[in-house]
């Protein structure tokens, strides 16, 4: 019977190592690409689990059982067998008196049971109130157990939902300095390209300013607006005076000779026609007004498409009448 007894101890010794079933923890199993958010829902959810299978109060059933089958079911069964040695020594000391079987004999025999039977009951009884203690004692600490673990779940899973929080509150600043760097090119693009397309008005702009005029930047269609070529003839009919060693203006007539000017640079079109800027050569000092302004049209190229507007001086080199070239421009 103890071989027996000790056969359900060891059967009564798998629920510690036991594998969990469902309502009890079961530990997060790692996982290759790790999501926080993911992370911090599952433990919450646990967390939960956790604490209600707690709060539905101790299981003192599952540790009653093998405290029975061990202590109690043993201690029992040793009365028995010490019962059982009483009426056999009660037995032979009859068998010796020759009473085997007589009165004398069945009384010592019942009041052996009896006596055994009470014991038995009182051992009994004491065994199943210290087996209660003690499973409700390990029952409760199971149950602080969960509830520690539960806390600590949730625990985890609030840390990993703040972490979940930070990672996507710095998602958001670096979208949001990329913003701006974007737009930062952008707007660094846009001044470019306006550097780009205003630079033609803007070299216009300080020849004309020499002969005290404006220029018009507007970009509508109007029926008149003084051009480059109005100021010049304005220019042009101021400076109509005798020039010293080189002839006179006569008229609205401007010196635009190539053969007089270097460092020319092609600034724009106005009107259809290549307008540039120069200096004068030191022919050109000496043949040109000094108060004529150094932008206009090569006399040269204007006298193939213009001939009529293109005089050719006294002094060898071509003038252009800029009054009629901005007559027909117009």
């Amino acid at each position: 019977m103890a071989g027996s007894t000790g056969g359900k101890g060891g059967v009564a010794a798998q629920p510690a190592t036991a594998a969990p079933t469902q309502g009890q923890y079961a530990p997060l199993a790692p996982q290759g690409n790790f999501n926080v958010n993911q992370a911090a829902a599952g433990g919450l959810q646990q967390a939960m689990q956790g604490t209600q299978q707690a709060m539905a109060g101790p299981n003192i059933g599952q540790f009653m059982n093998p405290y029975t089958s061990m202590v109690t079911g043993q201690t029992l069964g040793d009365l028995e067998r010490q019962r059982q040695m009483a009426v056999n020594t009660t037995g032979a000391q009859a068998t010796q008196a020759g009473a085997f079987g007589g009165s004398r004999h069945g009384v010592a025999e019942a009041l052996t049971n009896e006596g055994f039977a009470r014991q038995g009951a009182q051992t009994f009884g004491n065994l199943q109130q210290q087996g209660f203690n003690t499973a409700l004692g390990a029952a409760q600490a199971q149950q602080g157990l969960q509830m520690g673990g539960a806390a600590q779940l949730g625990q985890l899973g609030q840390q990993a939902f703040n972490t979940g929080q930070a990672i996507s509150q710095q998602q958001q600043q670096q979208g949001l300095m990329q913003q701006g760097l974007q737009q930062a090119l952008i707007d660094a693009a846009r001044g470019q390209y306006a550097g780009f397309t205003g630079a033609p008005t803007q070299s216009l702009a300080l020849p004309l300013a020499a002969l005290g005029a404006t220029p018009n930047q507007s970009t509508t269609t109007q029926s008149k607006n003084p051009g480059l070529f109005d100021y010049l003839s304005l220019g042009a009919s101021i400076a109509a005076a005798p020039v010293t060693g080189g002839g006179s203006l006569a008229g609205n007539w401007l010196s635009s000779d190539i053969r007089l000017k270097k460092d020319i640079k092609l600034l724009g079109k106005e009107r259809g026609h290549n307008v540039y800027s120069w200096e004068w050569t030191d022919e050109g000092k000496r043949i040109a007004d000094p108060s004529q302004p150094k932008v206009g049209v090569m006399a040269q190229e204007l006298q193939e498409t213009h001939p009529h507007l293109v005089e050719l001086g006294a002094d060898g080199f071509l003038r252009v009448d800029y009054s009629g070239l901005a007559a027909e421009a117009a």
